[in-house]
């Protein structure tokens, strides 16, 4: 599955994010400017099961986990309670998007929220999370 098809997904709904990129995107943000909030995509593995080994061809599941990190402003208050709301407005938005949708009906599955996790506070009072979201593929093959 290609990123850029939950990129889209992402452009396409109403989730309150100004930014959305790639993991070259994240890489440029965290060494300067970046329009908050921003979300960006990693491909963050795939998992292979057992091929079912129908007859004639491959018919394997692959998990495929992916990275949403999450950027945004921690400077409206010093404890930083604002920005923890509006990271759990966002988190939910996202989850919102993205969790039961099924990209391709043909080869995969709804996708599922996996878990996440606080990435960094950095000195420019930015907030960093990750969520990670994991969707079943097949690969068939005749």
């Amino acid at each position: 599955m290609r990123l850029s098809v939950i990129k889209n997904r992402l452009k396409s709904c109403n989730t309150g994010l100004r930014t959305i990129g790639g993991a070259a995107d994240l890489e440029a943000a965290q060494k300067g400017v970046v329009v908050m909030p921003g979300a960006f995509l990693l491909n963050l593995g795939d998992d292979a099961g057992p091929d079912a080994e129908p007859i004639g061809g491959t018919d394997q599941q692959i998990v495929k986990t992916i990275g949403v990190v999450l950027c945004l402003a921690n400077k409206r208050d010093a404890q930083g309670e604002a920005a923890l709301d509006d990271l759990e407005d966002l988190r939910k938005a996202v989850r919102d998007t993205l969790v039961g949708w099924v990209p391709d009906a043909t080869t995969g599955e709804p996708m599922t929220f996996a878990g996440g996790r606080l990435q960094n506070l950095d000195k420019e009072s930015r907030l960093w999370w990750m969520d990670e979201f994991r969707i079943k593929t097949y690969y068939r093959s005749a």
